[in-house]
């Protein structure tokens, strides 16, 4: 009888280690698919930005690049977050509220505790201060707070990520 408990206890060990083991996977596993997605969204921006002849303004989470095409022609690409999908995506044309196209790039971008959006672009001129207009603006500054939650799991969780983009090929006016 003392054998049996003595067994029971050890086992009760093991299998609460395991479950713990189990847990940890899965919080590892959902914070590297966050990194992946955050780090293939900036590098698809950053390949957008370097390359763009110009850029709208469309708001703090909404921006437009103009960038070369393969025809010899420009075409313009937006940068959007939203509350509606709490997603960072891409599409093509002028106008972020179009579906068709959309192409989601990081996922799961909810808004910050104060409200304010998971997602925010700012705009610099060339010296660095903050631009107040599109031909002013000479590099912009993505921000995001990201975290991945799974219910009964703690969170995954990058508070911000921020990178900055030089808009090399747009003219200084």
């Amino acid at each position: 009888m003392v054998a049996s408990a003595i067994g029971g206890i050890v086992l009760l060990g093991v299998l609460t280690t395991n479950l713990q083991l189990i847990r940890s996977g899965i919080r590892i596993h959902h914070y590297s698919e966050m990194q992946a997605q955050v780090r293939r969204g900036l590098e698809r921006l950053g390949v957008d930005a370097k390359i763009a002849t110009g850029i709208r303004w469309n708001g703090t989470n909404d921006v437009t690049l103009t960038v070369p095409d393969s025809g010899g022609g420009t075409t313009q690409v937006t940068y959007a977050w939203t509350v509606a999908t709490q997603s960072f995506f891409l599409v093509p044309g002028a106008d972020s509220s179009v579906t068709a196209g959309r192409v989601y790039l990081v996922q799961g971008i909810a808004p910050l505790a104060d409200g304010s959006p998971g997602v925010a672009f700012q705009r610099f001129d060339r010296d660095g201060s903050p631009a107040t207009t599109d031909l002013a603006t000479k590099r912009i500054l993505v921000s995001m707070a990201v975290s991945r939650q799974v219910s009964t799991m703690a969170a995954a969780t990058e508070n911000a990520v921020v990178a900055s983009f030089t808009l090399r090929n747009k003219p200084i006016e």
